[in-house]
């Protein structure tokens, strides 16, 4: 018998080997990642770290701020959209913990390289204060991300939840997972 669900979303369902579901990810990467596109995420994301890169160059100038702001807005864009689609794609991977280690660091360490590597090339003058920023936002918003599509929210592509639904489940989504590390560690006190 499954475990009950207690957030009242849908349930996860048959689980994969995160080695599984990242050899999918790597070998089909469009057949994966495209119907599952994340626009909410690659939306919010692309305001929130753009409004980032603009205010930390405005020291170069207006001209300069600009520039970098909307460099973040077409490499968040990219870089949130595939950050969702992957994270929907291993919502199911088993090791939890392993994988939650690997979306919550890997995921944004690898983008982190990305970012860098597109700003550089861009000639974008301050990049220190954005990607640290950038890195724990992606860190944050992964983690998120991946907890609430295993909660049935935030899905993409076939699966895709509309807005609606999104914010009406939101709240206890967020409550939970403000409250799943505590939760745990009193869990390992009690044993």
């Amino acid at each position: 018998m499954a475990p009950e669900d207690t957030t009242g979303l849908d349930e996860i369902g048959e689980e994969d080997e995160l080695s599984e579901a990242l050899r999918d990810i790597v070998m089909h990467p469009i057949k994966s990642l495209w119907p599952a596109w994340s626009w909410k995420a690659a939306g919010l994301s692309a305001l929130l770290r753009a409004g980032v890169f603009f205010y930390t160059n405005l020291r170069a100038g207006r001209s300069a701020a600009t520039h970098a702001g909307l460099v973040e807005v077409v490499f968040a864009i990219f870089a949130a959209g595939v950050m969702g689609s992957v994270s929907q794609q291993l919502r199911k991977a088993k090791p939890v913990w392993v994988t939650a280690l690997f979306v919550w660091l890997g995921m944004p360490a690898v983008m982190l390289f990305a970012q860098l590597g597109v700003h550089k090339l861009a000639g974008t003058q301050y990049m220190g204060t954005g990607l640290v920023v950038s890195f724990c936002f992606a860190a944050i918003a992964s983690s998120f991300s991946w907890y609430a599509m295993r909660h049935g929210v935030l899905l993409g592509g076939d699966e895709e939840t509309s807005l609606v639904h999104d914010v009406r489940h939101l709240p206890r989504i967020v409550l939970n997972y403000v409250l799943a590390g505590p939760r745990m560690l009193q869990r390992k006190g009690k044993d």
